[in-house]
C-alpha cells in the first residue's frame, strides 16, 4: 500500500499553519505607521516593535525542546496561537510604547512556540520516508501565508478600519486554532528534557546559511512597507505602489514551483540559489526605473520562491539525526529576522524609498557574494545527509 503525504492530518496541519501566519502578517505593513499615528511618536520608533518580535522568538527559543516534550505539542501549539490572537486583540488598546513593546514582545514568544509546535507535528504525523517532502510542503505554507497576510492587511487597511483589520486577524486566527483541533497526533510517551537547550531552536552547525538567509530575507522586508497608503503619492512616480504589487510576488512564487522542476542537473542546489537571488537583485534594481511594478513583483516572487526551498534543504542536510525540527525552526527564525530587521530598517529610514531601494540592492548584492564564496562551501564541506 503506497504511503501518502497529503493525509486529512497533514492538510488540516498545513491550513492551520497557513491561517497562523496569515494572522500575523495583517498586522506587518500597518502596525508601525498605524501606532505612530495613534501615539504621536515617530515611525522610527514604532517600527522597532518588529525587532521585540522576534526578541520575543529568541527569548523563548531554548525552551522550545521542553515544552513540545513535556506537554501535548498540539495542546502547546493551540495555546500559543491563542495567545498571538489575545495579543492582537490588545493592539486595539494601547496607548503608549511601552504596551507596545511588551504587547510585541508576547505576540512573538507565542509565535516561537506556536511555530515550532507546529512544526515537530507536522513532523509527527508525516511517514519517516516523506518527511523531507512534508518540511517543504509545510515550508510553503508558511510563506504563502506571509504573502497572503500582507495582501489583505494592506486591502484592509486602505479600504476599512484598523478595528476591521484586527478583527480579521483575530477570526483567521481562531479559524486556525479550530483547525489545528482536529488534527490527529499518534501517542507519544512523554520524554524527560533539559529545561533549557538548542534542541528545536538553532541548529549551530548552520549559523552560516542563517546568516546569508537573514540578508537575502532582509529585502523583501523593506519592500513590506511600501505598499502602505500613508506614502507620499510622488514616491514612485506620481502613484503609490498598488496592493497587486505583493500579489505578483504570490504569482512569482507558484511560477518557482514549475520553474524549480527544469533543473535537473548536478548541484542544483547551487544554481537555483544563486539564479534566485540574482532576481531579488534585478526585482530591486528596477523598483528605481519605470519599468512595470508588475513584473519586478514577479520576479521577486520567482527569486524567493527559487531560494527559500532550497535553503530549507540546506538546514536539513546539515542536521545530524533528529534534528530535523531544529533544522526548520532555524530555517524559520531566520527568515523572520530578516524580514522583522527590513521592516524596521525602512522604518528607521522614515520610509525614505530612494534610501531603501539603495540598501536593498547593497544588501542584495551581499547576499549573492556571501552564498558563492562562504556559504556553499560551508555546506559542502559539513552536510552529513
Amino acid at each position: 500500500m503506497a504511503v501518502k503525504l497529503w493525509t486529512v492530518h497533514f492538510i488540516r496541519i498545513c491550513v492551520a499553519n497557513l491561517l497562523l501566519f496569515i494572522s500575523l502578517y495583517l498586522l506587518f505593513p500597518v502596525l508601525s505607521v498605524e501606532m505612530c499615528d495613534r501615539l504621536g511618536v515617530p515611525v522610527a520608533q514604532t517600527g522597532g516593535i518588529f525587532l521585540f518580535l522576534t526578541l520575543g522568538m529568541l527569548l523563548i527559543g531554548p525552551f522550545h525542546a521542553y515544552l513540545v516534550d513535556a506537554y501535548k505539542r498540539k495542546y502547546v501549539c493551540m495555546f500559543a496561537a491563542a495567545l498571538m490572537v489575545v495579543a492582537t486583540i490588545g493592539y486595539a488598546f494601547v496607548t503608549n510604547l511601552t504596551e507596545l513593546i511588551l504587547l510585541s514582545t508576547v505576540q512573538g514568544l507565542a509565535f516561537g512556540i506556536g511555530t515550532t509546535a507546529g512544526i515537530t507535528l507536522a513532523i509527527d504525523i508525516t511517514n519517516s520516508t516523506l518527511r523531507s517532502a512534508g518540511n517543504v510542503s509545510f515550508s510553503w505554507t508558511a510563506r504563502l501565508g506571509m504573502i497572503v497576510g500582507i495582501i489583505l492587511g494592506v486591502w484592509l487597511y486602505q479600504s476599512h478600519s484598523f478595528q476591521n483589520l484586527l478583527t480579521v486577524s483575530v477570526v483567521t486566527g481562531v479559524a486556525g486554532i479550530l483547525v489545528l483541533s482536529g488534527v490527529y497526533v499518534p501517542f507519544r510517551a512523554p520524554i524527560v528534557t533539559k529545561l533549557y537547550s538548542f534542541d528545536r531552536f538553532l541548529l549551530l552547525r548552520g549559523w552560516v546559511p542563517a546568516v546569508n538567509l537573514i540578508l537575502i530575507t532582509f529585502v523583501p522586508g523593506l519592500l513590506i512597507s511600501l505598499v502602505h497608503p500613508f506614502l507620499n503619492d510622488s514616491v514612485l512616480g506620481d502613484r503609490r505602489i498598488p496592493v497587486p504589487f505583493f500579489v505578483g510576488i504570490v504569482v512569482g512564487y507558484i511560477i518557482s514551483l514549475f520553474f524549480a522542476r527544469l533543473f535537473f542537473l548536478k548541484e542544483k542546489n547551487s544554481r537555483l540559489v544563486i539564479m534566485g537571488i540574482g532576481l531579488e537583485i534585478v526585482a530591486v534594481s528596477l523598483l528605481n526605473t519605470n519599468i512595470s511594478m508588475g513584473i519586478s513583483s514577479v520576479l521577486l516572487g520567482l527569486g524567493l520562491g527559487l531560494i527559500l526551498p532550497e535553503f530549507l534543504v540546506m538546514f536539513v542536510k546539515l542536521s545530524h539525526h533528529c534534528q530535523r525540527g531544529t533544522a526548520n525552526t532555524t530555517h524559520l527564525l531566520a527568515t523572520e529576522v530578516g524580514i522583522s530587521l527590513g521592516i524596521a530598517t525602512a522604518c528607521y529610514m522614515e520610509l525614505d524609498t530612494d534610501k531603501m531601494l539603495h540598501t536593498g540592492q547593497i544588501v542584495a548584492s551581499i547576499a549573492l557574494l556571501f552564498f558563492v564564496l562562504i556559504t556553499y562551501p560551508y555546506y559542502i564541506k559539513k552536510k552529513v545527509r
